[in-house]
C-alpha cells in the first residue's frame, strides 16, 4: 500500500476478513458510501476549497507543511522557500477557506476534505 501520499497518517483497523493492518485516510474514506461522503462535505463551501485543491503549487506547499509536522521553518527549508513566503501562502489558504492549517484539527479537516474532493 502506498502511504507516501498520506503524510504518515495511518489508521489501524481490524475486520473479520484480514489481519489488522494500516488503513490510510484515503482508503478509509473510500469505504464510505457516496451519501456518507456527501454528508461529511455538506457543512463546507467546497467551491472555496476547490480553488486550493486544484492549484498544484498550493497543494504541494500545503502537503509539505503537513508532512513536516506543521513546522514552518522546516517546511520552508525543504521547499527552498523563504519562511515569510510560506506563511503568506498558508495565510492565503486561511483567507480562502477559513481554515488555519497551523491548528491540528483544521489541518486534519482540510486533509479529509481534500481526500473527499479527490474521491468524488
Amino acid at each position: 500500500m502506498d502511504t507516501s501520499a498520506l503524510n504518515g497518517n495511518i489508521i489501524y483497523t481490524e475486520n473479520a476478513e484480514s489481519a489488522p493492518g494500516p488503513l490510510g485516510i484515503r482508503e478509509a474514506l473510500s469505504q464510505l458510501t457516496k451519501s456518507q461522503r456527501e454528508k461529511l462535505i455538506a457543512g463546507y463551501d467546497i467551491k472555496k476549497f476547490a480553488k486550493i485543491f486544484e492549484d498544484g503549487n498550493m497543494m504541494q506547499t500545503v502537503n509539505a507543511f503537513l508532512a513536516n509536522g506543521m513546522n514552518v521553518s522546516r517546511t520552508a527549508r525543504k521547499l527552498y522557500m523563504h519562511r515569510n513566503t510560506l506563511i503568506y501562502k498558508l495565510n492565503a489558504v486561511k483567507k480562502q477557506t477559513g481554515m488555519d492549517l497551523h491548528d491540528f484539527g483544521a489541518a486534519v479537516t482540510f486533509t479529509i476534505l481534500h481526500t473527499l474532493y479527490i474521491l468524488k
